[in-house]
């Protein structure tokens, strides 16, 4: 007698909520070092008053979003195998040096930054916006590269990935330049390249979604049917709900209505959504429809979504502590330098 034995194999979502969070992190990070460097680097003095708070959210933003990595780890000393077994054909092995290096410039960059050292900001502006950059694209690449993935699988990801970080960190500027006013210039003019800056972003980023998914799509059957899940399937709410309609459709309606400081800001937390819900869908999209099998859909227990807020929280409560230090250290430094 011929038996058969049929075995549901459940595919463990790798990816979860402290993943997601990192990859916002790290290109909300590299997107505000990069308007930084604008002006310090390319010399677009319009935002040259934006110079200072970018690089001090950019390390704020950096901070939390290391530690989200860690976290995810469950072992975190594991993390330092990446740096004593380097694997040149590794992403994460590239990614993981990245990472160290960006995050060691960006520090002698805010320093001498503030102390108006503009040779020595320069160069460390110039060093770190490679990175920034390196940092942005690699996000995606991690995805890109994971095989029978196909909402993974395109060249395009990592320059959306690069792209939305920067709509993040706008959105970010525009709605903490409040806390920074003493870091600006009074009347400069960058609330209107903000303006611009934002708008081209997002006419991007609505490009490279679009091109990407319709890329997806033609890859064969279970393209198609990824892509069909997203549109219309597990992930239809947070993508047409909040990544599209409260993330770029709102923004680009409100900043062509009227172009104030209070738009800015509703703009900014709209627009920081809808990237985090495009990183929240990429992420979780692209594991939940395995080629065999069934889904194990880890959409991360309590706890894990509890420390994404933790770690949000902090990020928080850095942006409006980084400024206050910034402020007494630089300022006690100046003073002594005068005295003697």
């Amino acid at each position: 007698m011929d038996f058969s034995f049929v075995y549901e194999i459940q595919h463990h979502a790798a990816f979860g909520p402290l993943i997601v969070l990192y990859f916002f992190l790290a290109g909300l990070s590299a997107g505000l070092f990069l308007i930084s460097a604008l002006s310090t680097v390319f010399g677009w003095q319009p935002v040259k008053p934006l110079a200072k708070p970018a690089a001090l959210m950019a390390l704020a933003a950096l901070v939390p979003g290391l530690l989200a990595l860690v976290v995810d780890l469950g072992r975190p000393f594991r993390a330092l195998y990446l740096f004593f077994n380097v694997n040149p054909t590794s992403i994460m092995s590239w990614g993981s040096f990245i990472l160290l290096f960006y995050g060691i410039v960006c520090v002698p960059y805010i320093w001498f930054l503030w102390q108006g050292q503009e040779k020595r900001v320069k160069l460390f502006g110039k060093i770190g916006a490679v990175l920034a950059v390196c940092l942005g694209l690699y996000t995606g690449f991690l995805l890109a590269v994971v095989p029978g993935k196909p909402l993974w699988n395109s060249a395009l990801l990592p320059v959306l990935f690069l792209v939305s970080g920067c709509v993040a960190a706008l959105s970010l500027i525009s709605l903490t330049k409040k806390v920074f006013t003493q870091e600006m210039v009074p009347g400069a003019d960058y609330e209107s390249a903000l303006h611009t800056l934002k708008v081209w972003f997002v006419v991007l980023e609505v490009c490279l979604v679009f091109f990407h998914l319709l890329t997806v799509f033609f890859l064969g059957a279970q393209g198609e049917l990824t892509v069909m899940n997203l549109l219309a399937g597990e992930k239809a709410f947070t993508f047409w709900g909040i990544q599209i309609a409260v993330g770029i459709v709102l923004p680009l309606i409100l900043l062509s209505l009227k172009q104030s400081s209070a738009t800015l800001g509703l703009v900014g937390v709209f627009s920081l959504a809808g990237v985090f819900a495009l990183r929240y869908n990429f992420v979780f999209g692209g594991q939940e429809l395995p080629t065999v099998g069934t889904q194990l859909y880890h959409q991360g227990g309590g706890m894990e979504w509890l420390s994404v807020i933790v770690l949000l929280a902090l990020g928080v409560v850095l942006l409006f502590v980084l400024p206050y230090l910034s402020r007494r250290v630089f300022h006690s430094t100046s003073s002594k330098s005068i005295s003697s």
